[in-house]
């Protein structure tokens, strides 16, 4: 399988956040907010979303999430809820990528808090 375990899962976060808070800071305050479901409304935070979507190569430069790829790396017991977050959150309309990552993963959080395991923080 070419899905990431979940130990590599851990890996993969650690990257990302290593290499997105270098370019977008984001405070401890606004870590812990964001993983009691509190989205925080801050530019940084929003393009460091973004930047990990960028990362993975799952955002286009019209803000456009690639969410069958996001479905294909999920691990098994967080496929239903891409899914549904996927099929309810994935706006096809060109937008800002930082609004575009930052209302996925808000919307996402809405349907299904688990969408936070999601979130390299």
């Amino acid at each position: 399988s070419t899905r990431p375990q979940p130990d590599e899962l851990e890996e993969i976060k650690k990257t990302l956040y290593n290499a997105c808070a270098g370019k977008f800071p984001i405070t401890e305050e606004m870590k812990k907010d964001i993983l009691n479901s509190n989205m925080v409304d801050d530019q940084n935070f929003k393009c460091f979303l973004r930047c990990c979507f960028d990362e993975m190569s799952m955002i286009d430069e019209d803000g456009i999430i690639d969410g069958e790829s996001l479905i294909s790396m999920a691990t098994d017991n967080l496929k239903p809820v891409i899914q549904q977050i996927v099929q309810s959150c994935v706006k096809d309309i060109k937008q800002d990528g930082c609004e575009a990552a930052f209302n996925f993963i808000s919307c996402g959080l809405k349907l299904n808090p688990m969408t936070i395991q999601l979130l390299p923080l």
